[in-house]
């Protein structure tokens, strides 16, 4: 590689915190395996790895290896990155990869929050009590909606700044 690998596998602290990585991810639905990736991309030097350093490094096949690593670049949480001189698929965490999962759960919440609001005009007219629910879901979505799109926004001005200096 352009950078020598230092093997993590050896850093027992850095096992440590693969492995409460993983584990919280597969909270989330992510495989296990999976989440070992993610860890190990987090905390690596080089930033990135080839699919048979990550199977040496997390101790895993390199098959078991290999899906993960098409399961998270379908997800777009990694990227190929290309190494000079190398031969090997090297891979990395997007930058921008929990932005985007971000964005996706806002795109969710606001196609929730218009279904709730055609709940609400289906229900015009009926007694209050049948809208209740659905004027309350659609309140409270309308809400996180306004309130993680202004996130997201400071979110992107605080990093260009700290880009900036």
């Amino acid at each position: 590689p352009m950078y020598p690998l230092r093997p993590l596998y050896v850093e027992e602290r850095l096992e440590r915190y693969i492995e409460d990585v993983a584990l919280y991810w597969e909270r989330h639905g992510v495989p296990r395996i999976a989440g070992r990736v993610i860890g190990l991309l987090l905390v690596c030097d080089p930033p990135y790895r080839s699919v048979g350093q990550i199977a040496t490094e997390l101790n895993v096949s390199k098959g078991s290896a290999s899906t993960m690593t098409r399961l998270l670049l379908t997800s777009e949480s990694i990227e190929r990155v290309p190494v000079p001189g190398e031969r090997a698929t090297y891979y990395r965490l997007k930058p921008d990869s929990l932005e985007r999962k971000l964005e996706a759960r806002l795109a969710m919440m606001v196609g929730f929050r218009q279904l709730a609001e055609e709940g609400v005009a289906l229900l015009e007219g009926a007694p209050s009590g049948r809208r209740e629910r659905l004027e309350r879901v659609s309140r409270m979505y309308a809400f996180m909606e306004r309130e993680m799109g202004l996130m997201l926004e400071r979110w992107r001005a605080e990093e260009a700044e700290r880009e900036r200096s």
